[in-house]
């Protein structure tokens, strides 16, 4: 009886110690993966900024978008300790996604064309103007639908 239960214990080690081993190939292979796909995002960041330059205006930025067939969103704020004093949009485009956590369905990844406000407006008026300026470019996540 004795060596029937080191036989057992003996098996269930290796198999924790196989488990053990896989689960950390599996996560070198995750980390490089997302790391592939930092250093894509941070390429196409570099490309955009490259040719749109802050002080640019919406419609020198939105018309390079145009003619290059990308499609973006708009949303306020990119940077959200500016939500109650925008009185315009910010640009986003997508360029890929992550692993969203547990309680939310998607984590896209966008790079964000932030604006300056061309002109205050009093309220919650929400408008765009094609004088408002390019203030920055960046990488921008959105997590979304959560819990």
């Amino acid at each position: 009886m004795k060596f029937a239960a080191k036989r057992w214990c003996l098996a269930a080690a290796l198999v924790l110690v196989l488990l053990a081993v896989a689960a950390g190939v599996q996560h070198e292979f995750e980390t490089r993966a997302q790391r592939k796909r930092q250093a894509g995002y941070e390429s196409a960041l570099r490309e955009y900024q490259q040719v749109l330059k802050p002080g640019m205006t919406r419609k020198e930025v939105e018309g390079y978008l145009h003619n290059r067939n990308r499609d973006f969103e708009q949303t306020c704020c990119v940077d959200p300790k500016e939500l109650a004093t925008r009185s315009s949009w910010d640009d986003i485009l997508k360029i890929g996604e992550e692993k969203p956590p547990w309680y939310c369905g998607a984590n896209n990844v966008y790079i964000a064309f932030q604006f300056a406000d061309h002109e205050r407006r009093r309220g919650y008026e929400i408008r765009d103007s094609d004088m408002d300026t390019l203030k920055a470019v960046s990488i921008y996540h959105r997590l979304g639908p959560c819990l």
